[in-house]
């Protein structure tokens, strides 16, 4: 059961999502991994969610819309107010099997995706291989960072 705190805090979004144009069939892949993600388990607040947006705000006339496809994970944030470390431990595993699902994907499909967090970049999977900034700068991190709290 979430404590009061928890709920009234802050939430930030995990945006992950394929970078280029899709070809055949890669929206059907991408909604049915995060369809299976979703399934897979219980999650803090809520499954991640299928993302397939078109924004034509900020481009001129002659330019191409700006199209997102992927999904997007709530999570509550931990730069305020201390988060519980069970919860901090569950968020990371939520990220940690998203990176997994996606990774594998990446790699069946030689795409390639990119990982933001409430809008700043934290990594790219690009043909199944977790790049440095995702794997090391942030998994690698949240982990340290939950064991020295214990």
């Amino acid at each position: 059961m979430q404590s009061q705190l928890e709920q009234d805090r802050k939430t930030e979004l995990l945006l992950f999502f394929l970078v280029g144009d899709p070809a055949e069939g890669d929206r059907a892949e991408i909604l049915k991994t995060i369809e299976e993600m979703s399934a897979s388990r219980q999650w803090v607040l809520g499954p991640p969610r299928f993302v397939d947006t078109v924004d034509h705000s900020g481009t001129h006339p002659d330019d191409l819309p700006i199209v997102t496809i992927g999904g997007a994970l709530e999570l509550y944030s931990a730069s305020a107010a201390e988060l519980s470390r069970d919860i901090d431990r569950l968020h990371l595993e939520e990220v940690e099997c998203i990176v997994d699902r996606i990774q594998s994907l990446s790699a069946e499909r030689n795409l390639e995706f990119e990982f933001e967090l409430d809008g700043q970049y934290v990594g790219t999977i690009d043909c199944g291989n977790v790049d440095d900034t995702l794997a090391k700068g942030l998994i690698e991190e949240w982990r340290n960072h939950i064991n020295a709290s214990s």
